[in-house]
Formats: C-alpha cells, structure tokens, sequence
C-alpha cells in the first residue's frame, strides 16, 4: 500500500484569504514551533470575521470530556452575527474521534473549526482523517531536518534583515540543534547585537550561540579531542555554572563522538572534507574542528566515549545525580582516567 502523504502545514496560507476559509483546519505533527505559526496565521486571518468576544472558543481535551458536546458548541449560531472561531487542543485524547466524521460531511458554514493533535497519525486511512484528506483539511508540521532545515533557517534570516550563508546555518544548527524554536531565538540574537548583518562569521555565530562568554561547548570538544582531563573538567563545570543543562552537554557530546566516528569511517574512502562535512551532515568548520581531537581519533577510545556517553546520559534520566558528578564521571571514562584521582569540587 503506498503511504498516505498528508499536506504540509505551511500550505494552510492558501486557504486563508475570505472566499476560501476552511470549515476545518486540522492540525498534527511533532513540529510544536510550525503548528503554533499556523494556528496564528489562521487566528489573524480570521478575526475580522469574528463580531463577538463570545464566538472566540478554547478547548483543550481530556479524557473525561466527549467530543460531541464540542460539536454542538461549533453547530450552535454565533452571537454576533459573524463567524465563530473554535480551537480544540490535544484532539488525541478524545476516545471517540469517529465522532468527528459526521461534523466533518456537513459542517456549518457560519463556524471555523481548528483542531490541533500532538504526533504523527497512525493511520491517515481511517476516519476521521481519510475524510479531512478528502475535504483538504488535514496538515500536518513535520520537523525540518537536513536540507530543508538550512532553508528554513536561510529565509527565516534574510526576513530578519541577515545574510546567512548556508554553511554559517548548518553552524547554527550544530551547536544549538534543530529545535526551530531555539534557532530563531539566537536569530533573533544575532540581530540585534551584530553589527554587519551581512558578513557573519563563524566566530560570530559561536559567540551568540555560547551559553557563557567565557567557555563554549566547542571549547570543551577541544581540550577532550586533546585528552586534557583537567582543563575538560573545568570548562564542563564552567558550561554548568553558565546555566547550560547537563543533558545539553551530553547531547552536544554525543553529536561530538558521532561525528568523529564518521570521520574515521569517511577518511578511509579518501574523499575531501567538503564532501565528507557534507556526508556527515554538518558544518565544513564543525567537521574540520572535529578532525583536530587527535587523542580520541582512536577506534577503541571512541567506543569507550561512546560508552561513556550512554552511562552519563542513563545516569541523567534515571537517577538524581548530581551534574557535576555525572560530568566528571563521564569525561574521565571518555579520557580513561580514574574517578578517584580527581576531585568535583
């Protein structure tokens, strides 16, 4: 059976202009930051024909509430003449979604109805989503990777009033992750403290994006590529004290070792950097930095990294360990030193 490729919910522009409204707009994904602009966009557009504050209506589901008695609110006339505007949150925890079919074949025309369901769809073949398919009311905010995420970023920038040459995004995006709420937050940043918003660096990028001026996670992959325990163990604690979480440095790290993985798997196919920054799915300058951490360029101490990493990232998610313990146990495992010998305070 071929899948069933539901709408982006970038396409919900198009159906926002007042002869082409939707009774329904159905929203899902995993892309909260996307779901969140088109519910926007749809509430903006809408509100001129909205004439009373009473036609305006919230819901958030839950389990113990029926998805009938919401759609008798959204048969019911509007106050004030005009339109009402309905929104339903967490649509997924209603336990009767069929229930929607029958609104969905004969919706009023005086009310617009946006619903919103956290996650992917398991099946977009059953009702009532086959029947939102058929009507082109079904969206849903898939999370950007790759590619498209540097698109993202690229245009969001030049909105901004920037010029973000695509291997300055692909930066971006490795030391803050792909997030988009957390990227265009440090957009928002190198707006306004940089001055040449047309020739970022780099440097520029690291600077906005590090959580303390005076370390960066960068600083910390450094001095761990040089098998420095002492110095990686104070710019850990420093990161921490900065108000970088635990689980951030972990994940930063894990990306860290990834990629030198790669490195090792793509330095035996002889390519040049360019192309294998491109394989490995990162910066050019992330990936030429990576090829300096020389100690850990070692199939067996990446194994013990790795190792390392998944014992420091259990440890955070199952126990109330302290951060400071958790790092210093994990770089002295990534290094191979002894936990004894070295003090966390």
């Amino acid at each position: 059976m071929a899948k069933i490729k539901i709408p982006a919910a970038t396409e919900i522009s198009k159906y926002l202009s007042k002869d082409k409204f939707l009774p329904i707009y159905f929203l899902c994904g995993k892309d909260q930051y996307t779901m969140d602009l088109a519910v926007d966009a749809i509430e903006r557009a809408a509100a001129p024909l909205v004439l009373s504050d009473f036609d305006r209506e919230i819901i958030s589901a839950d389990k113990s509430q029926g998805l009938l008695q919401v759609l008798d609110l959204a048969y019911s006339f509007p106050f004030g003449g005009g339109k009402k505007l309905i929104f339903v949150k967490n649509f997924e925890k209603f336990n009767e979604k069929k229930e929607l079919s029958g609104y969905i074949k004969n919706p009023p025309e005086f009310t617009i109805l946006v619903i919103t369901q956290t996650g992917k769809i398991p099946d977009p073949s059953k009702e009532p989503y086959s029947l939102l398919l058929e009507k082109r009311s079904l969206f849903e905010a898939r999370i950007a990777t790759g590619d498209e995420l540097i698109d993202w970023i690229v245009k969001k920038a030049k909105q901004l009033g920037m010029n973000f040459p695509r291997d300055i995004a692909q930066l971006l995006v490795d030391i803050v992750g792909e997030e988009k709420t957390l990227l265009e937050m440090q957009l928002q940043k190198a707006v306004n403290y940089l001055t040449d918003k047309n020739n970022i660096t780099s440097d520029d990028i690291i600077k906005i994006a590090s959580p303390t001026k005076e370390h960066s996670i960068f600083n910390l992959q450094d001095v761990l590529g040089k098998g420095d325990i002492s110095k990686s163990i104070e710019i850990a604690f420093n990161l921490l004290n900065s108000g970088m979480e635990v689980i951030a440095i972990i994940n930063m790290l894990s990306k860290f070792v990834l990629t030198l993985s790669q490195i090792m798997e793509l330095s035996r196919t002889r390519i040049n950097d360019n192309e294998a920054a491109s394989l490995a799915g990162v910066s050019w300058g992330y990936y030429f930095n990576c090829k300096k951490a020389g100690y850990l360029l070692n199939d067996e101490r990446l194994l013990n990294a790795s190792r390392a990493l998944l014992s420091a990232d259990t440890a955070t998610k199952t126990t109330s360990a302290d951060p400071k313990t958790v790092l210093l146990i994990l770089i002295s495992e990534m290094l191979g030193e002894e936990v004894t010998s070295i003090s966390a305070n």
